[in-house]
């Protein structure tokens, strides 16, 4: 649990979203974080499976752990692509 979450100000809503979070490592340049929300598990999926394969057209090889997590690496980079769904919430 988020420790955002941990607060009586804030309900959780019946809603749910699908997180999904790139990082890349790099030997030469500072970490890099992104973040996108899709509003359905197919439609995060979908955009991953999209986003693998253009990085494996750009030299990345890819290894697939699960439906929602990606492991790319092109020798020096390294990158992890996993979704998530997660609640939403309201104040």
């Amino acid at each position: 649990m988020s420790l955002m979450q941990n607060t009586s100000e804030i309900s959780k809503t019946d809603q749910q979203v699908y997180s999904i979070t790139l990082i890349r490592n790099s030997p030469d340049l500072p970490m890099y974080i992104d973040n996108m929300i899709y509003e359905s598990t197919q439609s995060g999926q979908k955009f991953m499976e999209k986003l693998v394969a253009a990085f494996s057209r750009a030299g990345y090889r890819d290894t697939k752990v699960d439906d929602d997590h990606y492991e790319l690496t092109n020798g020096l980079d390294k990158i992890s692509l996993s979704g998530k769904l997660e609640d939403v919430f309201k104040d």
